[in-house]
């Protein structure tokens, strides 16, 4: 852990560098995940003729503006590079380094998080001007609240995006897998229909699933949609999931490391 700390400001600074040396692609990358913007567009038009679950064209747009700033906070790339990083061995040389690799990957990724706010700044204040009932000021235990689910959606989506990487040690493939879980993810977190439009039958079991922890219950925070007294519940139900989470990576790690044999490890 002190040598982590030592290292930690350098990784920062690292990071950074990368970040601006690639400001246009990250720019890029930003701009084209703009789908809760589509959907947006699309929904409104649905609840136009009638509202569904409670929510009308107001609630629509506050719900998908949260969702891509979520989205934005919480997102993560980490898959790719580690499945391709122990595919061709260039995780040999990390090994060696005094810190966890994934650890310097989740620095690279949480300084990324200001950059992409600052590209979304000016897409936002447009929304934003379109709708100025969007602006809600949170109260304390909401903000607190969110900011807590907003960790755990990130901590937990990083962990998910691990743990299929690391099936690299064994799968030629795993980010195909990978696929497979964000297809899931895509309708069951809410991502691309609010959970209140889902029957009422399934919904408890929704709550009780990752998939809601990564994204729906901090967009509903956000847009106000929960109310402080019901969150602490599932607030409760993604600490558990990152928990579980975070096992599974150190299992997967320890025991991917044994059947390690790129070139060069």
């Amino acid at each position: 852990m002190s040598a982590w700390l030592r290292v930690l400001p350098t990784l920062v600074r690292v990071s950074l560098a990368r970040h601006v040396a690639y400001r246009a692609e990250m720019t890029i990358w930003i701009l084209t995940a703009t789908l809760p913007l589509i959907l947006l567009a699309l929904w409104s038009a649905v609840v136009g003729e009638a509202p569904i679950g409670g929510f009308g064209q107001d609630e629509v747009a506050r719900y998908f503006v949260a969702t891509l700033v979520v989205r934005q906070v919480t997102g993560a790339w980490i898959v790719w590079e580690l499945s391709w990083s122990i595919r061709q061995g260039t995780l040999s040389p990390r090994l060696l380094r005094p810190f966890h690799p994934l650890l310097e990957s989740a620095v690279w990724i949480l300084v990324a998080v200001p950059f992409r706010l600052l590209v979304l700044a000016p897409v936002l204040a447009a929304i934003v001007a379109w709708r100025p009932g969007l602006l809600a000021v949170p109260s304390p235990v909401a903000a607190a609240q969110l900011g807590v689910a907003l960790a755990l959606a990130w901590l937990l989506s990083y962990l998910v995006q691990c743990a299929f990487g690391l099936l690299a040690f064994w799968l030629d493939k795993s980010d195909g897998l990978f696929e497979m879980w964000m297809a899931a993810w895509g309708v069951l977190s809410g991502y691309v229909a609010p959970l209140a439009f889902f029957p009422e039958t399934v919904r408890p079991v929704l709550r009780c699933l990752p998939f809601r922890a990564m994204l729906g219950l901090p967009v509903e925070l956000l847009g106000g949609f929960v109310a402080p007294a019901d969150a602490w519940v599932e607030l409760a139900v993604g600490a558990a999931w990152t928990g579980v989470a975070w096992a599974l990576v150190a299992v997967l790690w320890r025991r991917g490391l044994v059947r390690y044999g790129a070139f060069g490890a």
